[in-house]
């Protein structure tokens, strides 16, 4: 069984419009960079033909694979199972919308490797940005990224889906996420003591519909 440099792991539900693109600018980064890794898309149970799509992919790649989950359906329990099966020592997270630029992956691996255990995307340290996102959203956000700092207040943005980490801080934690905010469990569960932030100017999808429920924000509200 290969091993990687890197495992990216995707999680995704109804992705069809972007999951192609996503895993072929993510490759092009491995390429471009020469990092040998791993693409990980796992997905819950997803109704339209993202399945499919990641599959026929996986059968021309080698280092692309599918889980596809049946049960406990969410994006943060999906991420830990990424977690569980990567076959890699350091994890990458992103979404696959392009909301999160994976030109920029490379420089969370270099902070990894550098020593740092947790590399965090943020959109409100300096050079951060959120750009083509409504009014609404944009409240929400910044009162998740509050309420969170108020735990950890040295993180400026603790809710941040895009980040990487060393396989030990996850690694027999009692990591039992629900909803979207799989890094403020990482940050409250991990085992971990240095963290690094990197920059990112965030952008709303352009293709598929968002998946912000108000059943989001209760089970943000519980997991806090």
């Amino acid at each position: 069984m290969d091993t990687y440099d890197l495992a990216v792991i995707i999680p995704t539900f109804n992705e069809e419009e972007n999951i192609a693109a996503i895993i072929e600018a993510v490759n092009k980064v491995f390429q471009h960079n020469g990092i040998h890794g791993e693409i990980l898309v796992v997905d819950d149970s997803s109704k339209d033909r993202t399945i499919p799509i990641v599959q026929e992919i996986a059968d021309q790649n080698d280092n692309v694979r599918i889980i596809v989950r049946t049960e406990d359906h969410g994006l943060s329990q999906s991420v830990v199972e990424g977690f569980g099966v990567a076959r890699s020592d350091i994890f990458q997270v992103i979404d696959a919308d392009f909301s999160h630029p994976p030109e920029l992956i490379p420089r969370f691996y270099e902070a990894i490797r550098d020593g740092a255990d947790i590399a965090i995307g943020s959109r409100y340290t300096e050079g951060g940005d959120i750009e083509q996102w409504p009014l609404k959203r944009r409240v929400i956000s910044l009162g998740a990224t509050a309420f969170g700092r108020i735990l950890f207040p040295e993180v400026t943005d603790p809710v941040s889906g895009f980040f990487a980490v060393r396989r030990e801080v996850v690694a027999g934690a009692p990591l039992a996420p629900r909803g979207y905010k799989i890094l403020m469990e990482v940050l409250g569960k991990g085992r971990w003591r240095s963290f690094v932030e990197i920059p990112f100017v965030f952008r709303d999808r352009e293709e598929g519909e968002s998946k912000l429920r108000l059943d989001t924000m209760t089970d943000y509200l519980r997991q806090c």
